[in-house]
């Protein structure tokens, strides 16, 4: 490299050199210790948690998880929501696809040992673990007197759970480590300052009570881990170290995408931190630079050949078949072309530790691209996957710019937070709104003050710098990632910011007038950060309870964000569960009192394979509440709370069909509060509308197949009781919800037949039999008509004499 040049510039810390001159630790154990405690503190709220949010996409309704180890080999080879995808009969419809699998790996090995399925299928009455066939209460695991699929799905939750913690504090231990070892070195109180501020942090419990958000915590331990090795490497030149610098640089890569801006950040901290050294003004004319750009040069366009390939084969794909696996054998060339053949550095350096870390990003590349499509499937035109589909140039990128603002402001004052930050919860704005102007100018003096901090070797360079590669991956700005926001993508970010803050204080207290003896400094120190450990621990607290489940998420963040469509939707969702839920509608003061009973379903040969898969959830989302041993007073209150719980959440799912009308989940909830509320008509003109947007939902398709059979029982109820006409108005609402399906004609043409309607009982009839030709009773009924409808000869009178 080029000569080293010292700046005359470059920051002195004078009192902060001496080793935890503020924190009163005695030894090196100290601080491992702390931050261990204070993780398990912060977070061990969240063991009691279920699921919540889109836990249930990645785990329990991924069926490579559900099988456990043996699931491993399809997470490696396909897109994360693969399963799910094929599960709603749809195709990828995420560009670029969703390729983390490092943290499903860890959920498939939990599966195994929670109860692993090899069918990747949850068995019928799976919570039954004794088979006995009755539901004890002991298998009713998440307490909410309904047996069902669900008990299934959060059996083990608690194991999911702490291990989230546990290798978050891990993640955080490993970064102090780095911090401590190598970029402050001499300033212990700034890297375990800046640790536990990334610990406490509550914008970072969703990462933590988010079970399927473990790809950020994979991704901040490899991502500590490639640092650590990588500045090790550069002090040992040691081949075991360079080999795990590369691989802890390709675990990154699998726990999360983001790890890519790696190969910029590192030659950033190694100029920052004096481990490379070059003068700028000469380096792009040195000999150096001219065999940066042939090595880097090289990798770069062994990627995009890659990734022109791919697109080739995305595009002349035919159905069904398989993608080329030929992208994993890429890398192996490249190896050779890289490292062997342009043998442009002999010596172990710099320049040798980058080759590999280009060659683990084309090894990842080929393992991505055989998993994933480059464009989706389907045309992007759902806006709550694509939030500025119906923005303008100027709108996408003013908003754009405020949402970097929201960022910026949760990162100093993390209230209020919110699960979604989807459409319609940010308005779109324009380059006249001050905002926008706010946050263009704080960006752009950040950035101008971050390159010339970086070029004088200043620790807040290096803080701008991670703050910003890091936000570049999810702002929306390099790519659209298919989401406005959100608190979990800041996770990476805020490494940078905790740096800067905890430069800050301790640079404050550095200024401090020498007339204030150290002991005050040291207790004011303290004094400031044991109240952020308060306030942060509060506010982390009351958001791990509000992630227990979606339903005490979504009926919270709905407060706060009253007009975004996916937490309407949800939260009106949550509230049609609530109406047949004891642990919220029962008399508080005895719950034995109160039991509830599914609806049966009843399906034919040909739907049961349909709904095979779903029965239990159907039961559970479509029961109806019966009452045993309690009196009117109770059973009257028992119905009346149901009952506010399914028009509270109607009102929810109305209104977000208002703000998005091609929102086809809140379609489909609001045909099943209908339902539950007996408005059939209703119900069927709202899962009518979902049936139009999306024809193929295999929920629609299940939820027809148990109103169908429940409408034919109430039809053949009535007519049993000889309500002829009110059966006929129960069967004439088969037709209209499935029009082929041939046994509504027939019990329809059945119903008029018992009213002495004969024309139009053999109306339906016909009918059934050209949908079903070889129906025996519909056949049998018209010969009956012809019977019944043949008039009798008159007799000739006898003629007098």
């Amino acid at each position: 490299m080029a000569k080293q040049t010292t700046s005359a510039k470059q920051p002195v810390f004078k009192e902060l050199k001496n080793t935890f001159h503020f924190f009163p630790f005695k030894n090196q154990r100290a601080p491992f210790i702390v931050i261990i405690l204070l993780g398990l503190i912060f977070n061990l709220t969240t063991l009691n948690n279920e699921y919540a949010l889109d836990d249930g996409i990645i785990i329990h309704q991924n069926d490579h998880v559900i099988k456990g180890i043996s699931g491993i080999k399809g997470i490696l080879t396909k897109d994360a929501y693969e399963s799910f995808y094929r599960r709603m009969n749809a195709t990828d419809q995420l560009a670029g696809g969703r390729y983390r699998p490092l943290s499903v790996v860890s959920f498939a090995i939990e599966q195994e040992f929670i109860g692993s399925y090899k069918n990747g299928l949850y068995p019928s009455r799976c919570w039954d673990t004794n088979d006995n066939k009755i539901d004890d209460p002991e298998e009713d695991l998440n307490n909410d007197g309904v047996f069902n699929e669900v008990d299934c799905q959060v059996k083990g939750a608690s194991i999911r759970h702490f291990v989230n913690i546990i290798t978050f504090i891990i993640g955080v231990m490993l970064l102090f480590l780095f911090f401590r070892n190598y970029i402050f070195k001499s300033n212990h109180d700034l890297a375990f300052l800046a640790a536990i501020i990334f610990l406490m942090h509550p914008i970072h419990s969703e990462a933590i009570a988010n079970v399927k958000s473990r790809d950020e915590i994979f991704s901040l331990i490899f991502i500590s881990l490639t640092f650590f090795y990588s500045f090790k490497y550069m002090e040992d030149r040691k081949t075991k170290t360079l080999f795990w610098a590369a691989f802890s640089f390709l675990l990154a890569l699998l726990s999360k995408e983001y790890a890519v801006v790696l190969v910029v950040l590192i030659p950033i901290a190694f100029y920052v931190f004096d481990q490379i050294v070059f003068n700028p003004k000469t380096f792009f004319q040195s000999k150096e630079f001219k065999q940066t750009l042939y090595v880097f040069g090289t990798f770069f366009a062994c990627a995009l050949l890659m990734l022109l390939v791919k697109r080739s084969s995305d595009i002349h794909i035919q159905p069904g078949q398989k993608a080329t696996s030929s992208f994993w054998l890429f890398p192996i060339i490249y190896l050779i072309v890289g490292v062997f053949l342009l043998g442009s550095n002999k010596k172990k350096d710099f320049g040798t530790l980058m080759s590999w870390h280009f060659f683990i990003m084309l090894f990842y590349l080929g393992m991505r691209l055989v998993a994933v499509k480059l464009k989706p499937g389907v045309p992007d035109t759902e806006i709550l996957n694509n939030p500025y589909l119906l923005a303008t140039q100027q709108e996408q990128w003013a908003t754009k710019l405020f949402v970097l603002l929201k960022y910026f402001g949760l990162c100093w004052f993390p209230h209020p937070l919110s699960s979604d930050y989807s459409f319609n919860s940010i308005l779109f704005r324009t380059f006249k709104s001050w905002d926008t102007l706010l946050s263009l100018a704080l960006h752009l003096g950040l950035l101008y003050a971050g390159f010339k901090l970086v070029l004088k070797k200043h620790i807040l360079g290096f803080a701008i710098a991670v703050y910003f590669a890091f936000l570049l991956m999810i702002g929306n700005i390099l790519m659209d990632i298919g989401a406005t926001m959100g608190e979990r993508l800041l996770f990476h970010s805020t490494i940078g910011f905790v740096i800067a803050l905890a430069w800050i204080i301790l640079k404050g207290f550095e200024k401090l007038p020498d007339s204030m003896n150290f002991t005050a400094k040291r207790v004011s120190f303290l004094f400031i950060v044991g109240v952020m450990t308060v306030l942060y621990g509060c506010k982390t607290w009351e958001r791990n309870w509000d992630w227990k489940n979606d339903i005490t998420l979504f009926l919270k963040d709905v407060e706060t964000m009253p007009n975004s469509v996916l937490i309407l939707g949800n939260a009106g969702a949550r509230y049609i569960d609530l109406a047949d839920t004891k642990t919220y509608v029962s008399n508080p003061y005895d719950s034995s009192l109160v039991q509830l009973k599914d609806l049966s379903i009843n399906p034919t040969e040909s739907e049961k394979g349909l709904i095979e898969e779903t029965t239990a959830q159907l039961k559970y989302d479509l029961g109806s509440i019966e009452v045993y041993h309690v009196d009117s007073v109770d059973r009257k209150e028992f119905n009346k709370k149901s009952v506010a719980f399914l028009e509270k959440g109607l009102k929810y799912l109305k209104h977000a069909i208002e703000l998005h009308p091609r929102y086809v989940n809140g379609y489909l909830n609001l045909g099943l509060g209908s339902y539950k509320l007996h408005r059939d008509r209703d119900a069927l003109f709202y899962w009518k509308q979902a049936e139009a947007l999306y024809p193929n939902n295999p929920y629609l398709k299940n939820y027809y197949t148990v109103m169908y059979n429940d409408l034919l029982n109430r039809g053949y109820q009535k007519a049993q009781r000889g309500q002829l006409d009110s059966a006929i108005y129960e069967l004439r609402k088969t037709i209209i919800l499935d029009k082929l399906n041939p046994e509504g004609f027939y019990n329809l043409g059945g119903a008029y037949y018992q009213n002495k309607q004969y024309e139009k009982a053999r109306y339906y009839w016909q009918e059934c039999l050209k949908i079903k030709p070889d129906h025996v009773q519909a056949k049998a009924g018209c010969a009956t008509i012809v019977t019944v409808t043949v008039p009798t000869p008159a007799q000739p009178q006898g003629v007098k004499n």
